[in-house]
């Protein structure tokens, strides 16, 4: 168990032990409840039979409650503020159970569960709710023996719309695959009324998507103090991700083991494929070595290849760490680049994933304090890696992201697909891609584009429409792009591309593309009464919010 969870784990267990006869007489008034609910619902039911009711007119939301409550907040997340808290832009169990039978139960009534209770409350759902398989599972993987760890998918945000959207999108991208485990999001630094408004937000995406998806809610962290802790009146965003993660380790309402799988991830991240602690199948998994591990085990954390180098070895070490004999500086050049250039998805079992974190959390304001640029908070996760002599094992295949980079990425299981597949929604039923697709570059491709920061925050709403979908041989079709027009600024003549960065932007555009429609078809089946207005999609190479007259299919 995790240090500083003890005294509360054994407060809860002498609680429940304490209070046995509440517990029956809880069952007892359920089960009455239920009896009288029923015969009621029978007699109703009878009655509007009798004067004609046509219930087929009157069709049930599961969250119309929910959403009416969020319709009706105030607007407390600002339109404008799209600051980005992932990764930077250009680079109720049953109390008795074992831990072994809680990951079961997780695994076999956690998402299938609650996907059958929202077909059943709501029908009109049936034609996007994910079936198995939706994407592509490899089961061994997806689904691991009943004797195994249990897996928790963290990820660290800030409380604006800009982030909001982005947390729906990686929640809905669990569901899809059937990701194993629970899902939490990590919102810091919330006001009382931003507090509120993304409980209410959280409470739709969990009765509607999946019981197993968690919100938890943290202090402010990004402030930058100096040496004396003082406020120097600045502050850095991704302070958020290694204070956010220590803090739920520490005081999260669920149970973590110590042989548990944490997966951190960044909020502009989605799944493609359900990522487990086996990477024993090399053929959908590169990994970097002679002779890799292939297990996430006690002393074998995994991570992704990031252009990180092992610049951080360059840093002021016994500073950061404290320590003069600190075994971050016993890590050779060679094995600096080759264990610790890291980034996410970084996975450790939940003892060796709580040691980093507290290393990362003390290390980064020094870090930040000798390096205040980007990538500081990852450099200092190398550093506490290092320093906690836990060897990473780097993979190439976690992620796509950088249509630029080289062999660092997992590009090679995209450039095995035929061009005139590249945007077909079945690809992600029937072919093995990177684990997850970060969305934290721009893709161009022609007159069609995909990025972040053009997407409007409102986008998972009953209003917004869908995405223009680019045309399925988008990738033989161009081998060029135009920059998307700014302002007043006329878009430039084209600019030509290689035959890789075609088929790497046109890639990610369609698979984007793809699954947000998906979601925002999902939210408006799930939380509207009424279909989106399909005569218009949106252009986002025009703009945010700017519409066009549908000319290309939307595909479900």
């Amino acid at each position: 168990m995790i240090r500083g969870r003890v005294t509360k784990m054994a407060a809860k267990s002498r609680k429940r032990q304490d209070r046995p006869n509440a517990v029956v007489l809880f069952l007892l008034l359920a089960v009455m409840l239920s009896t009288i609910f029923l015969a009621f619902s029978f007699l109703m039911n009878s009655s509007t039979k009798d004067v004609g009711y046509d219930s087929s007119v009157d069709t049930i939301h599961a969250s119309t409650f929910i959403r009416e409550k969020i319709d009706r907040m105030p607007i407390a997340l600002g339109e404008n503020n799209i600051e980005s808290q992932g990764q930077h832009d250009e680079p109720l169990l049953p109390e008795k159970l074992s831990p072994q039978e809680k990951h079961a139960h997780h695994q076999t009534n956690g998402n299938d569960l609650n996907f059958h209770l929202v077909q059943d409350l709501n029908s009109k759902v049936d034609d996007v709710t994910p079936k198995r398989n939706r994407f592509h599972t490899n089961i061994d993987e997806a689904e691991p023996a009943k004797d195994g760890p249990g897996y928790h998918v963290v990820f660290s945000t800030d409380c604006s719309a800009f982030q909001r959207w982005q947390s729906y999108l990686l929640f809905y991208s669990a569901f899809k695959v059937h990701q194993p485990g629970i899902v939490t999001r990590i919102a810091s630094g919330c006001n009382s009324e931003e507090e509120k408004s993304e409980q209410l937000f959280h409470e739709m995406i969990s009765n509607t998507m999946s019981s197993s998806f968690k919100l938890h809610l943290t202090p402010h962290f990004s402030t930058v103090k100096d040496d004396t802790g003082k406020d120097t009146g600045t502050e850095y965003k991704f302070f958020n991700k290694p204070y956010g993660l220590l803090h739920w380790l520490e005081h999260s309402d669920e149970t973590i083991e110590d042989d548990d799988i944490i997966i951190l991830l960044d909020p502009d991240q989605v799944f493609t494929r359900p990522i487990t602690n086996n990477f024993s199948n090399l053929e959908h998994n590169i990994l970097v070595g002679k002779t890799p591990k292939t297990k996430v085990e006690h002393g074998s954390p995994f991570a992704q290849k990031y252009g990180l180098g092992a610049k951080w070895r360059e840093f002021d070490l016994e500073n950061i760490t404290n320590s003069s004999d600190t075994p971050a500086r016993k890590v050779s050049s060679q094995m600096g680049m080759k264990r610790y250039p890291a980034g996410p998805p970084y996975l450790a079992t939940a003892k060796d994933m709580h040691t980093i974190a507290r290393y990362w959390a003390d290390f980064v304001p020094r870090v930040h304090a000798e390096y205040p640029h980007l990538l500081a908070e990852m450099y200092a996760f190398c550093i506490a890696a290092a320093h906690a002599e836990l060897p990473i094992q780097i993979v190439t295949t976690l992620m796509v992201s950088d249509s630029n980079s080289g062999r660092g990425e997992g590009w090679s299981l995209i450039e095995s697909i035929d061009d005139d597949n590249l945007c077909d929604p079945s690809i992600m039923e029937e072919t093995v891609l990177p684990s997850v697709l970060h969305y934290c570059q721009r893709y161009m491709v022609g007159q069609y584009m995909f990025g972040k920061r053009r997407m409007p925050t409102n986008i998972f709403s009953c209003e917004s429409p869908l995405l223009k979908l680019p045309p399925r041989d988008i990738a033989q079709q161009y081998d060029y792009f135009i920059p998307p027009p700014s302002g007043r600024k006329i878009p430039q003549e084209h600019t030509s591309l290689s035959a890789a960065r075609v088929k790497r932007d046109s890639f990610m555009i369609c698979a984007l593309t793809n699954i947000l429609n998906d979601a925002s078809l999902f939210f408006q089946k799930t939380n509207c009464d009424s279909d989106k207005n399909s005569d218009v999609v949106m252009d986002l190479w025009l703009g945010r919010n700017e519409m066009v007259l549908k000319t290309a299919s939307i595909s479900k």
